[in-house]
C-alpha cells in the first residue's frame, strides 16, 4: 500500500514538473534567428538556362490558379504593409521565390516574427532517357501509393515519398491531370527538381510553415511536358 502512495506521488510530481518545464518554454521568449538559403544547382550555362525557363514558365495557366493561396490582389500580398498573415504558394517560379526573400528581407530584425527560415534548392539534369511512375499500391487496396520512383542517371533507379504530389502531363492539345497510377518514359529531356521551404514564427507555439516541392521534366525544346507539384501550409 506504501509503495502503490509512493508511485502515485512520484508520478503526479513528474506530471507536475513536467506540466511546469511546458508551460514555462510556452511564455518565455524566444530569441531572434533569421536563415535564407537559395541553392541553384547547376554546373553549365545550358543547366542555368534550362532552370531559369523552368522558374519563368507561366504555372497559373497549366494548372488553372492563381500563384498564391488566398488573394489574387498583388497589393495584399507583395508589399510588407499589407502582408497576407499566411501566404502559400500553388507552384514555384521566380516570383514565388523572390516574394518569399523579400519577405524575409523585409521582416527580418523586426519585432516579430522571432524566427524566419528561408530555403530553396533546384538542380538540374540532363537526361537521355527519364522514367517516372507511381508505386501502385497492392492489388486490391483502396488507398493511394504517395511513392514516386524516378530513374537515375546511371540507370538504377531511387524512390521519393511525394505525398499528394499532383501531376499534369501535355498531350497533344493541353496539358491534363495524371491519373493515380502513372508510368513516363522520355527521351533527351532535361529534369528539374525544386523544393522551397518558409516559415515564421511569432511565439512558441505560433507560426506558418510553407513548403512546396516541384518536378519538372522539358523536352529538348525546353517545353515543358510534365509537372509534379505538392504544397501545403501549417498554422499553429
Amino acid at each position: 500500500m506504501h509503495k502503490k502512495r509512493l508511485l502515485l506521488v512520484i508520478v503526479i510530481a513528474i506530471a507536475t514538473v513536467s506540466s511546469l518545464i511546458v508551460w514555462n518554454y510556452s511564455i518565455s521568449p524566444i530569441s531572434p534567428q533569421y536563415y535564407k538559403n537559395i541553392s541553384r544547382d547547376t554546373h553549365t550555362t545550358e543547366e542555368a538556362e534550362v532552370l531559369k525557363t523552368a522558374e519563368s514558365l507561366n504555372y497559373s495557366s497549366i494548372i488553372s490558379r492563381e500563384r498564391f493561396i488566398g488573394s489574387a490582389e498583388r497589393d495584399a500580398y507583395l508589399h510588407p504593409g499589407t502582408y497576407l498573415d499566411y501566404t502559400s504558394p500553388n507552384f514555384i517560379d521566380s516570383e514565388v521565390i523572390n516574394y518569399y526573400s523579400t519577405r524575409y528581407d523585409d521582416l527580418q530584425g523586426k519585432t516579430d516574427p522571432k524566427h524566419i527560415t528561408l530555403t530553396y534548392q533546384a538542380n538540374v539534369t540532363k537526361r537521355s532517357d527519364f522514367r517516372i511512375f507511381n508505386s501502385p499500391p497492392p492489388e486490391g487496396s483502396t488507398w493511394r501509393n504517395v511513392t514516386l520512383v524516378l530513374s537515375s542517371p546511371d540507370g538504377s533507379f531511387y524512390t521519393r515519398n511525394i505525398g499528394f504530389m499532383e501531376f499534369f502531363y501535355k498531350n497533344q492539345i493541353e496539358y491534363q491531370v495524371t491519373d493515380r497510377n502513372f508510368d513516363f518514359n522520355f527521351s533527351n529531356c532535361y529534369v528539374i527538381e525544386m523544393n522551397l521551404t518558409y516559415n515564421e514564427v511569432y511565439a512558441p507555439t505560433a507560426g506558418f510553415f510553407v513548403t512546396t516541392e516541384q518536378i519538372v521534366v522539358l523536352d529538348r525544346d525546353l517545353s515543358p511536358v510534365l509537372i509534379g507539384i505538392s504544397t501545403g501550409m501549417a498554422v499553429s
